[in-house]
């Protein structure tokens, strides 16, 4: 099965443009987003933007991309700009064509497995609908954070400690994952941790998630995608790396140029491209 993989739009139209006309020259069979496809959501009704955007735009160009490319399949991942209100509009929409993962209830398309986490450690942005601590005793940020309060059904700020306390750490959330039969693949929003997909400019220390890349290493699915870190495949120097053997992607992300690949599952690492970096 031909994938398209791409990650960290934050809302701008220049690389969703940019994605259709890449989905209509290809023709893969599935297209994947993971995670931060949403604007941030600037002014008074941040999550409420993001819906919005989900019918005005997103859900639309699902519907566009599926006529330009017959038979093509979208899913997506959350990541830690999205707000869970988002997510729930997502799952709403009636006959979207779009299938949110998560790590619960894996999806099999084409005979292949797929498992979401939408979890990232720690990050001074403001949204932590889905930042967890990476590991059960991991020191507690000390940075202010906003989330989603189901009961008043809009966002609020909330005390690191009590909101990451609250909540299983990442490696707990991904424990509990539902291994599909091989072959699967990881979609993570976060990058393994100390590697080339977890790097940042002036910061001489890895990014990534000591969870996650304990999860590749022992379950081993068959390639695991990435995002998160937008700039690490220039830092780096590569938008792919191997943990424990597993072949593990960033495709990374600028503000102008898609950054996007594309590859076969039956064989990643010899049909792996990406459309900026050779």
């Amino acid at each position: 099965m031909r994938i398209c993989y791409s990650s960290d739009f934050h809302g701008r139209q220049t690389l969703y443009d940019q994605l259709q006309a890449l989905l209509r020259a290809e023709q893969p069979e599935l297209v994947i987003l993971g995670g931060d496809m949403f604007p941030d959501g600037e002014g008074p009704d941040p999550a409420g933007a993001q819906v919005a955007f989900v019918h005005r735009e997103l859900l639309p160009r699902v519907a566009a991309w599926s006529q330009d490319v017959p038979g093509l399949a979208t899913a997506c991942l959350m990541g830690n700009h999205d707000w869970l209100s988002t997510e729930r509009a997502l799952r709403a929409a009636p006959d979207s064509g779009l299938t949110v993962l998560d790590l619960r209830q894996p999806w099999v398309h084409n005979g292949v497995g797929f498992v979401g986490c939408p979890y990232s450690p720690p990050t001074p942005h403001w949204v932590k609908d889905y930042e967890r601590l990476d590991a059960e005793g991991d020191e507690m940020p000390d940075f202010g954070i906003d989330s989603w309060a189901t009961q008043t059904g809009g966002p609020c700020e909330v005390d690191a400690g009590e909101h990451f306390h609250s909540k299983p750490p990442l490696a707990a959330e991904l424990a509990a994952a539902a291994i599909p039969a091989d072959p699967w693949v990881l979609v993570a929003h976060a990058p393994p941790y100390d590697c080339k997909l977890d790097r940042l400019p002036n910061i001489d220390y890895p990014v990534g998630s000591t969870a996650v890349r304990r999860f590749i290493a022992s379950e081993r699915p068959l390639c695991a995608l990435h995002g998160h870190v937008h700039e690490a495949p220039v830092v780096s120097g590569s938008y792919f790396d191997e943990v424990a053997g597993v072949l593990c992607i960033n495709p990374g992300q600028s503000h102008e140029r898609l950054q996007a690949v594309l590859f076969d599952t039956e064989r990643p690492r010899e049909t792996l491209r990406h459309t900026v970096f050779r």
